[in-house]
């Protein structure tokens, strides 16, 4: 029977930005994609929060592949069910490289927005950074199963907006009664809009 064997290698992540990070920059937002989305797309409808005093990051999952065959515009994702444990324990570390990296002064508002398959990454991210976090952004998407019951205590101590479309094809009735219960125990802010699964700029200046 073959064995698994790990080894820890250097890998090569990308990421996005709009704005920049300045003396005058009051809000930092970390934007995370969903699943097969390259976050050069993700991030063009987050320029509508480009007022100069934000500065978005729109890191891109570290697995790429052909959303659509063998070929075609290649697609990211940020894990699947195989080797789950070191996918999640990859893609934290990288977040956490990415936000050292980038010197966030002290004095600025930190704010995490998941989408979709990023809503999960963003709750693992939140619950296991040793940095600030100052407020999360849950759009289209679930928290990651294990830190729902019980609820990280991480998540419990942050603002939490939660937004979803009325015509999500994603979101049965079932799953958003389940949803909508935990948001409301985490005292979320909810913004139902006419719309699917999809980011809609004029959505994100209500939050």
């Amino acid at each position: 029977m073959p064995l698994a064997h790990y080894i820890k290698v250097t890998k090569t992540a990308r990421y996005f930005t709009i704005g920049a990070l300045t003396e005058t920059t009051k809000e930092v937002w970390f934007v995370l994609h969903g699943y097969a989305q390259l976050a050069q797309d993700f991030i063009i409808d987050f320029e509508v929060l480009n007022d100069g005093s934000r500065f978005i990051v729109a890191p891109e999952g570290l697995n790429k592949f052909y959303a659509k065959g063998f070929g075609g515009k290649p697609a990211a994702n940020w894990m699947t069910s195989e080797s789950r444990e070191t996918e999640i324990d990859d893609y934290v570390n990288y977040l956490n490289t990415l936000y050292t990296a980038l010197n966030i002064p002290s004095t600025v508002k930190v704010n995490v927005l998941g989408f979709s398959q990023g809503v999960a990454t963003s709750s693992r991210f939140i619950h296991f950074t040793p940095h600030k976090i100052n407020a999360f952004m849950i759009y289209a998407g679930e928290l990651a199963a294990e830190l729902i019951n019980p609820v990280s205590e991480k998540l419990k101590a942050l603002p939490i907006t939660y937004l979803t479309g009325n015509n999500d094809p994603f979101i049965t009735p079932e799953k958003h009664k389940v949803v909508f219960d935990l948001m409301h125990q985490l005292n979320a802010k909810i913004i139902t809009f006419d719309g699917g699964h999809e980011i809609k700029p004029e959505v994100l200046l209500q939050i």
